[in-house]
């Protein structure tokens, strides 16, 4: 009880200090102009390289797009924490503290699903085929896409603590993730070595499997998101250790 106490309190003051819900405006732009607009020019992006099926490229974009909110909304969580000092209260106090992570997790999980859903509608609606059993295939690799996306956050996240500028975690996923797993263009058509790089992408499984492959695909990608995440873990302790002999890490 007292672990759910702490992740329901934590999720609490996460919800409270989101500016997503600042005001209309702000909420309409963050969970749909937004995201609307990056799938929109990977599409036109694909259609200006010639790509035979650009609606696998719309739901490509908006599985990427998922994981990369909730990437980014918890890299935004936890460098707030840092610059205020929460991180240092809280992660100083136990090693590894789940319950933390859990709790910075779950508003960006939240938002990022509802993003998700306008994404894949609008996609859907647009479509000239309207094709129910792909859109029930992409519903499905989108739990996958959330959970590798929570994953990368606390990943990125915890490589942020210790670098001058946290979000630099998540710049580099949301520049390289569209490119890597093969978006625009499927992976077939890249260069034999950018292929290997694109086997050890996080979200080039469930990409892939857009158009064929099974559960072994997303297995890999949640496989590869894990280890990223105990990396980011691993760096984190570091800086923690650091912060207990009174390191500072500003942002520039």
């Amino acid at each position: 009880m007292a672990f759910l106490t702490r992740v329901v309190s934590g999720a609490r003051v996460s919800w409270a200090s989101s500016v997503t819900f600042a005001t209309v405006g702000t909420a309409v732009t963050t969970l749909a102009l937004l995201p609307l607009l990056d799938i929109a020019f990977d599409v036109l992006m694909g259609a200006d390289l010639a790509s035979d099926d650009l609606v696998r490229t719309g739901y490509a974009a908006c599985l990427v797009s998922l994981a990369v909110t909730v990437a980014s909304g918890v890299v935004s969580a936890v460098a707030t924490d840092r610059n205020l000092g929460v991180f240092q209260e809280v992660c100083t106090l136990r090693r590894l503290d789940p319950a933390y992570w859990l709790a910075v997790s779950l508003v960006p999980l939240a938002l990022a699903t509802v993003t998700g859903v306008l994404s894949i509608g609008a996609v859907f609606v647009l479509s000239p085929g309207h094709d129910v059993a792909l859109l029930a295939r992409v519903l499905l690799l989108s739990l996958g896409a959330l959970a590798c996306g929570v994953l990368l956050g606390v990943g990125a996240a915890g490589l942020g603590v210790s670098l001058p500028d946290p979000y630099l975690g998540a710049t580099l996923l949301a520049s390289a993730l569209p490119v890597l797993v093969g978006v625009i263009v499927p992976v077939s058509a890249y260069p034999a070595w950018l292929r290997v790089v694109s086997q050890v992408t996080p979200l080039s499984g469930a990409v892939s499997a857009l158009t064929a492959g099974g559960p072994a695909l997303v297995l890999r990608d949640l496989a590869l998101s894990a280890a990223w995440c105990a990396a980011g873990l691993g760096v984190s302790q570091v800086a923690v250790h650091r912060l207990r002999q009174g390191a500072r890490y500003d942002t520039i």
